[in-house]
């Protein structure tokens, strides 16, 4: 705390003398110097009466700028979303770094739990880490996006456990679903919904440009999971159907002067994209509908691997490698290694190519 500089700042300020100030609240001089020497704190009863002296508040007299530190979490942030998908190690510390000077900050918090439900992969101490933080986070936290994005991350390791390791976990995503509320987009009117609205010139095109990406993202999204639904009611021409609306969706509000990964409004939706094309070639594969069926397998892998050919990457071989077997289970999942196994040497060559000799 500063509060020991903040008193002599404020004392030196009204031209007082230790002993002066010393005086006035009915304590010893040296009192006052230990404090301004930082080698005592004042009891917590004197605080108010400190601040009432100075006519100051607690904020100011703890030397508490709450739009200061707003800034340096959101710098933080930024710098941690540099790392998220490609170095785990380097996003993870500066979270880590960030929390013991803020180590009350949910948002942080909040990132660190998404960081570790998006490497579950890991390990079970990832898997164990995600959770003990989830359950530390849902416990406390006041703030309602917090809340739900870490519930949300919780369920996604639920979903990972039933997927990789055949656990069930059914029920404990359900009881965590019927926990949230429900939040209608046109009724949050938020900070970028208004700007949007009434702000203008350059800061009103911002936001309402990030509005028209999330709501982008947010129904193309929408149409997948229809298709989702449908696939698993094995209603496989309503679901192909979905799928096709959803990538129509991603296709349509793509950059078509830019390439790979910068050609979307938002990072990573290639891979979106690329898997919800492997969704219609199984629902084309289940409807016996294989005229083109290669094609559409081609297109998605395309769309996945060559995503990053022009962007530099911290680790590029390790990076592609875990995209290679991300997008074989998925192909497999969704059984087309039935219709035939998918030949991957063209990317296998591609990354050594690119491996430093």
């Amino acid at each position: 705390m500063n509060i020991g500089n903040k008193i002599r700042e404020l004392r030196r300020a009204r031209n007082l003398t230790q002993e002066q100030l010393a005086a006035s609240l009915n304590i010893s001089a040296q009192a006052v110097s230990k404090w301004e020497m930082g080698a005592s704190y004042p009891d917590m009863t004197m605080i108010p009466t400190i601040a009432a002296f100075f006519k100051v508040s607690l904020d100011e007299l703890f030397d508490f700028d709450v739009k200061n530190i707003d800034k340096e979490i959101e710098d933080i942030r930024l710098e941690f979303n540099r790392y998220f998908w490609n170095d785990f190690e380097k996003a993870e510390q500066v979270l880590l770094d960030g929390l013991k000077k803020y180590p009350a900050s949910i948002q942080l918090k909040t990132e660190l739990c998404e960081l570790y439900t998006y490497n579950v992969d890991r390990g079970d101490e990832v898997v164990n880490k995600a959770f003990e933080l989830g359950g530390h986070i849902t416990s406390v936290s006041q703030d309602v996006f917090c809340t739900c994005r870490t519930k949300a991350n919780i369920i996604h390791v639920y979903k990972y456990l039933e997927k990789e390791k055949g656990e069930e976990h059914y029920e404990e995503i359900k009881k965590i679903i019927e926990t949230l509320p429900y939040i209608y987009p046109y009724m949050i009117q938020d900070r970028m919904r208004l700007s949007a609205d009434h702000i203008k010139g350059e800061e009103g095109m911002r936001e309402a440009i990030d509005l028209k990406n999330i709501e982008w993202q947010e129904f193309f999204i929408a149409c997948r999971q229809i298709g989702v639904r449908y696939f698993e009611l094995e209603d496989y021409e309503n679901a192909m159907k979905s799928f096709r609306e959803s990538v129509d969706v991603i296709e349509r509000f793509m950059y078509p002067e830019k390439q790979g990964y910068e050609a979307y409004p938002i990072p990573d939706t290639h891979a979106n994209h690329a898997i919800t094309m492997l969704k219609i070639a199984a629902c084309m594969f289940r409807l016996g509908k294989l005229h083109d069926i290669d094609v559409v397998i081609d297109k998605a892998k395309h769309i996945y691997f060559d995503a990053y050919d022009n962007i530099e990457l911290s680790n590029y071989e390790k990076t592609m490698k875990h995209m290679l077997e991300y997008f074989l289970k998925e192909y497999n999942r969704l059984k087309l290694d039935e219709y035939k196994p998918i030949d991957l040497s063209d990317i296998e060559k591609k990354i050594n190519a690119k491996r430093p000799c």
